[in-house]
C-alpha cells in the first residue's frame, strides 16, 4: 500500500507534545537517511510524488535526481490510450481522448493544456507522443516562424517551455526520450540556417543541460524532410519516413533498410509501440489483407510479424465500402489503420481501426476479436451520452493520433 506523506504530517500534528518531540525526533532520522527516504517514496503515486517535492530543497533533489527516476521508471508500460487530434471548418479544432479499454477506462488524463491561460485549447495540438511525454506547439504559421513548443507529460501534468533556439527560423521540432537509457530527453530541432539561408540546420535542445547546441554544418533543403507530422521515434532514432531517420547518438541521417514494396502493394501504416517498430502492407487486390511488418531489434530489416484479414469488419460495417470506386482501389474501403499496440504479453497485441464518421474499433491481432472504442454514428463513447463535437462527420489520420502512455517522469 502506497504511504500518504501528508496523512503522516496529519497524524504527527495531532499527537500530545510529549509524544511529537519524540515522533519529531525519528521522522527527522527517517528523513535525514536518502536511501530510507527513497525506499518510502518511490511507491507513492505520481500525482502525490509531485506534491511531495514542495517539503523542502532535499527531497526535491532526491525526487527529481537521475537515480530516483531510474528507480521509478523500470520499463515503459503500454499505451493505454489514444489522443486524436480533428480540424475542420465545422468546429474549432480539438483533442479527443479515448481509452483502450472498455471494462477498465482510463480517465481523461488532460483535460486541458495546463500551460494555457485562457480557453485557447484549439490554438495547440500534439505535434508527437514519446514514451510518455507529448511534444505541442502552438498553430504552425508558414510565414511568421514563430511558434511556441511545450514538453508536457500528460499524466502529472508537468510540462516546461522550451526556450527558442539559438538562431534560426524553425521548421518543426522532434522529441526523442528512453527512460531505458536515460532520464532526459532530448529536442531535435530542424530550421533554416541563419548564415545560409538555402540550407537548413539542425539544433539539438537536452533537458539535462537545459540549453540548445548546433548539430553539425547546414546542408541543402530535401522537402522529404520534416519534423511538423508522423514522426516516430524507436531505438535512439528519429524517423522521418520508412525510408529515413536521424540518428540521436550519432547526429546524423541515415538510410533505413527498405522493404521491398511491389507495383501492386502499398504501406498504410508506419509506427511505433512499446520498444516495436511496424510496418503494414496491403495489396491492391486482397484489400481486407494486412501483412504486419516488424523491424528486427538492431534496425537491420524487416520481418513478417502477423497475417490478418479483417474482412469480418467489413462485413459488419458494409457502409464503409466505396461502390463507385473500382475493387482494386487502395481507397475502396473507407477504414484506417491508426495504430499497431503492443502489449506486455503477445495476446495484448490490437490495432486501432478508424471508419470515418463511424467508429473507432479495436482488433485483436491473436483472436481476431474487435468492438467498437468509440462510436462517432451517434457522437458518443462507450462511457459517454453527449459529445456534440464528435456527433460531427469525424476523419482521423494516423498523424493526428497519439498514443497516450502512463509515466511517473518528472523534473
Amino acid at each position: 500500500m502506497a504511504i500518504s506523506i501528508p496523512k503522516i504530517l496529519h497524524q504527527v500534528n495531532k499527537m500530545p507534545k510529549s509524544k511529537k518531540k519524540i515522533t519529531a525526533f525519528s521522522a527527522n532520522v527517517l528523513f535525514s537517511n536518502e536511501e530510507l527516504l527513497s525506499e518510502i517514496l518511490l511507491p507513492v503515486p505520481v500525482k502525490s510524488l509531485v506534491r511531495c517535492k514542495c517539503v523542502s530543497r532535499k527531497w526535491l533533489s532526491l525526487i527529481c535526481s537521475p537515480h530516483f527516476t531510474r528507480l521509478r521508471i523500470p520499463r515503459p508500460r503500454p499505451a493505454s490510450g489514444i489522443f486524436l487530434y480533428h480540424c475542420s471548418f465545422l468546429t474549432n479544432p480539438f483533442h479527443k481522448f479515448v481509452s483502450f479499454s472498455l471494462e477498465n477506462p482510463i480517465p481523461v488524463p488532460l483535460q486541458k493544456f495546463p500551460f494555457l491561460r485562457h480557453d485557447d485549447s484549439h490554438r495547440i495540438f500534439i505535434s508527437q507522443s514519446c514514451n510518455g511525454l507529448l511534444l505541442c506547439r502552438t498553430f504552425h504559421n508558414p510565414f511568421m516562424f514563430n511558434e511556441s513548443y511545450y514538453i508536457i507529460n500528460p499524466t502529472t501534468q508537468q510540462f516546461t517551455t522550451l526556450p527558442k533556439p539559438s538562431s534560426g527560423d524553425v521548421v518543426g521540432m522532434s522529441l526523442a526520450f528512453d527512460p531505458l537509457k536515460s532520464p532526459y530527453y532530448k529536442v531535435i530541432c530542424l530550421q533554416i540556417s541563419e548564415l545560409e539561408p538555402a540550407n537548413y540546420q539542425i539544433e539539438i535542445y537536452s533537458s539535462e543541460l537545459k540549453k540548445w547546441r548546433v548539430s553539425g554544418p547546414p546542408f541543402p533543403r530535401d522537402y522529404d524532410i520534416s519534423f511538423n507530422y508522423g514522426l516516430v521515434y524507436w531505438n535512439g532514432a528519429i524517423y522521418i519516413s520508412c525510408n529515413q531517420c536521424f540518428n540521436v547518438e550519432q547526429e546524423k541521417f541515415e538510410k533505413v533498410p527498405i522493404l521491398e514494396v511491389q507495383e501492386d502493394h502499398r504501406i498504410v501504416y508506419f509506427g511505433e509501440s512499446y520498444g516495436h517498430l511496424h510496418l503494414i502492407q496491403v495489396n491492391r487486390h486482397n484489400l481486407a489483407l494486412y501483412n504486419i511488418y516488424e523491424m528486427n531489434h538492431d534496425g537491420t530489416g524487416w520481418f513478417l510479424k502477423y497475417e490478418v484479414n479483417v474482412e469480418d469488419v467489413v462485413l459488419a460495417f458494409p457502409r464503409m465500402i466505396r461502390g463507385y470506386l473500382e475493387t482494386t482501389d487502395f481507397h475502396y474501403y473507407a477504414m484506417i489503420v491508426l495504430n499497431v499496440v503492443r502489449g506486455e504479453k503477445e495476446e495484448d497485441t490490437f490495432l486501432i481501426l478508424h471508419i470515418p464518421g463511424k467508429a473507432l474499433l479495436r482488433y485483436n491481432l491473436v483472436d481476431k476479436s474487435f468492438y467498437k472504442l468509440c462510436d462517432f454514428d451517434n457522437g458518443i463513447h462507450a462511457e459517454e451520452s453527449d459529445d456534440e463535437q464528435l456527433a460531427v462527420c469525424l476523419d482521423f489520420g494516423r498523424s493526428s493520433t497519439y498514443q497516450y502512455i502512463e509515466s511517473t517522469y518528472c523534473w
